[in-house]
Parts: structure tokens; C-alpha cells; sequence
């Protein structure tokens, strides 16, 4: 046991040096893997029934790739997000055949026209008008019904909780808390307007839209607020509508709240685990005015050096690893593109190599290959 607390120590080291933008012995190794673990070694994902078993299989994975941190948790859906979407009677998501996937014609619940009255008294608003267009458990009038529907959700609820920390009680370093957010305009479009709906706003209400997020900001905090703060870890903020929208319309409606809550996260001394998806490259000077301490960049699709060039001075910078030559390439061609990364991104700190998108199917990485690279990085990635 207390050769895997050492171990821990030593990878969390890292990691808050990492977040510094500080040096360290070793490039540390992020790996970012959802429903990709059990099939790593051949399970398929419906035969994880239990947390007992995730954990197992966790400990399995970490043992044999030796990362530094895991970026995000995997869970069995069928074990934690299937039942939480039953008991609430909705939801944005439905699980097929394990993999959590977004329900479309269950995300537009919220009109342009309702704007000013978000505005005027969010969070109430959207608990008692909206929601209850979703989730049914907010719809049932009778109270000790009611009542037995909410012990099945925090029953639920606390049950994950208890599996998030097995990763720490058994020496897995994790980056993301249990806590995680989206910013304000994001927020809205993923779980009210949907993508074709906030399109819409920010040509026909854009000012409506920029002063909904901005309306949000004090209640996110105060949620957030909620969660202990820790060197070593962050609040994961997934980023979805940025990618799609001019440099222009992000500065206007976008970056408000966006800025306001970045900067109240890291005020209550969060890290935040910023998820870039898609490309950024368009945005790269609006995001070197965020605050420059706190923030790991995570970016799916950006150039990885111009990434570090760029806002290596404002976050610091994961991802670059190729889940497509992780899944098409071979070993000595993953070995050879790791080594160029360590080499171009390590000096200075401030990077995690990490693969560029999450990995959740069996053909998103060949076992080989992704071995291949942790014993390239556990070997190559110390400091010369």
C-alpha cells in the first residue's frame, strides 16, 4: 500500500506542476478513455453490471499503462446513467446497448420568447417551468411519491460517488473532480435550445441570448462553490458551440459569461479542465484574455504546437496524441509520433500528452498501440 501512495504522490506532483506551467522529471501521460477500458481487454461493455467490476477493470488498466492521470472517469452506463434517467423520468440522453448517446427530439425545451423571464429569475424559472417539460419526477404532484422518486435518485447519486473515489483509494490519479459544468450559453444550447435553436438566437436575439448566460453565472458559481477545491484537480467545463460560431458572435454572446465564470471558478481556487472539442484555432487570441493561471486546454482537433505557441502563456496544454494513428497506424508509427511530441511540446512544461478524443469504442485504439505509447512515454518522457 504504501508503494502506491508513494506513486500517487509522485503523479500528482506532476500533475500541479503540469497546471503551473512548471517543468517536471517527466511529460506526464493523460489518458482520456470512457466506455473504451473494458474492451481494452476484451469485455464488452453490457457485461460491466456492477461498480465493483468497473473498479476492477479500472485497476486493470491503470496497472498495465502505468498513465499519469486519467482526464475523465469511465463508468458503466447501464449502471450509473440509465437508472438515474429512469428515475427521473427523462432526459437529454438515452443508453444504447451501453454507450450514452443524445436523445434529439428531447433537447428543444425552452422558446426564444421565454428569455426575459430566465433573465429576470433563472434557476426558479428553469426549475419550475422548464425542467418539468423533461424530467417527470418533477411533474408528480403527490409528495411522498415524489419523495420516494428522489431517495432513488440520490441513492443513485451517492452510489457514484462512492466509485469516483475508488480511483484515488487505489492509486489512479483523476484530473476531472466529481464536479463538472458547462459554461452559460452552452448550457443552454445542450440542454434547452439544442444546436439548430441556438443558431437561431444568435442571429435573431443575440443580446437576449448573451444576457440569459449572463444571468446563469451566480448560480453555477454558487453549485460549484459546493465542491472542495484541490491543487491536483479541476472542474471539467466542456466546450461544444465555439467551434461553430464566427470569432465575432463568440465575442458577443459567447465570451460574457464565459470569461465570468472562468474567472469565479479559479476565484474560489478551482482548476478548470477546459474540453475544447472540435477546432479552436479561430479563437485563440480571445482565449489568451481568460485568466492565466488554473486551466488545462484539452483540444481535439487544433494543431497541438501552434496550441502551445499560441496559449501556451495563458494554460496549460493536453492532447496531440492521434486516436486515428492509435487506430490505423502502427506500433514503430504511434512510437515514432510520440517521441516528436515530448520532444517539440515537453521543454518548458505545461503539456500533457494526451490522445486527442475521448476513446469509448473498441476500434478507437488498437490495445497494441495504445501500450506501445505508454511504455514509450513511461520510458522516453523523463527529462534528458
Amino acid at each position: 500500500m504504501r508503494a502506491v501512495e508513494s506513486n500517487l504522490k509522485q503523479k500528482k506532483e506532476r500533475i500541479i506542476k503540469t497546471i503551473r506551467r512548471e517543468e517536471t522529471d517527466k511529460v506526464p501521460f493523460m489518458v482520456i478513455a470512457d466506455t473504451y477500458v473494458p474492451t481494452y481487454f476484451g469485455i464488452d461493455i453490457n457485461d460491466v453490471n456492477s461498480y465493483e467490476k468497473a473498479e476492477e477493470l479500472n485497476i486493470k488498466f491503470h496497472e498495465e499503462l502505468q498513465f499519469d492521470v486519467a482526464g475523465a472517469m469511465y463508468f458503466p452506463n447501464n449502471v450509473f446513467t440509465a437508472p438515474l434517467l429512469k428515475s427521473l423520468g427523462g432526459g437529454s440522453h438515452v443508453v444504447v446497448n451501453g454507450i450514452k448517446q443524445i436523445n434529439p427530439a428531447s433537447v428543444n425545451i425552452l422558446s426564444p420568447e421565454e428569455y426575459p423571464q430566465l433573465i429576470k429569475d433563472p434557476m426558479n424559472y428553469l426549475l419550475e417551468t422548464v425542467l418539468p417539460r423533461r424530467f417527470q419526477i418533477l411533474n408528480i404532484e403527490d409528495p411522498e411519491e415524489r419523495f420516494e422518486k428522489m431517495k432513488e435518485v440520490l441513492s443513485i447519486n451517492f452510489a457514484f460517488g462512492e466509485y469516483f473515489n475508488s480511483y484515488e483509494k487505489n492509486g489512479i490519479p483523476l484530473l476531472a473532480s466529481a464536479a463538472w459544468y458547462f459554461n452559460p450559453i452552452d448550457f443552454i444550447m445542450d440542454v434547452f435550445r439544442n444546436f439548430t435553436g441556438i443558431s437561431s438566437d444568435i442571429r435573431r436575439c443575440p443580446e437576449l441570448l448573451r444576457d440569459a448566460g449572463l444571468a446563469l453565472v451566480e448560480s453555477i458559481l454558487s453549485m460549484c462553490a459546493m465542491t472542495p477545491p484541490s491543487e491536483d484537480k479541476a472542474i471539467l467545463v466542456p466546450m461544444h458551440l465555439p467551434a461553430f460560431i464566427k470569432p465575432k458572435d463568440f465575442e458577443k454572446v459567447y465570451m460574457p459569461s464565459f470569461k465570468i465564470l472562468t474567472e469565479g471558478i479559479i476565484g474560489q481556487g478551482h482548476n478548470i479542465l477546459m474540453a475544447f472539442e472540435k477546432n479552436y484555432t479561430h479563437l485563440h487570441d480571445q482565449l489568451n484574455e481568460l485568466p492565466k493561471n488554473g486551466i488545462v486546454g484539452l483540444f481535439e482537433e487544433d494543431d497541438i504546437r501552434l496550441v502551445k505557441k499560441n496559449l501556451g502563456g495563458t494554460m496549460a496544454v493536453a492532447g496531440g496524441l492521434s486516436t486515428k494513428l492509435l487506430r490505423y497506424g502502427t506500433k514503430d508509427e504511434c512510437i515514432d509520433h510520440v517521441k516528436s511530441l515530448i520532444d517539440d511540446l515537453g521543454p518548458g512544461g505545461g503539456y500533457f500528452i494526451a490522445n486527442d478524443s475521448p476513446l469509448c469504442f473498441p476500434g478507437d485504439a488498437k490495445p497494441e498501440n495504445l501500450k506501445a505509447v505508454a511504455d514509450c512515454i513511461n520510458d522516453y518522457g523523463y527529462k534528458k
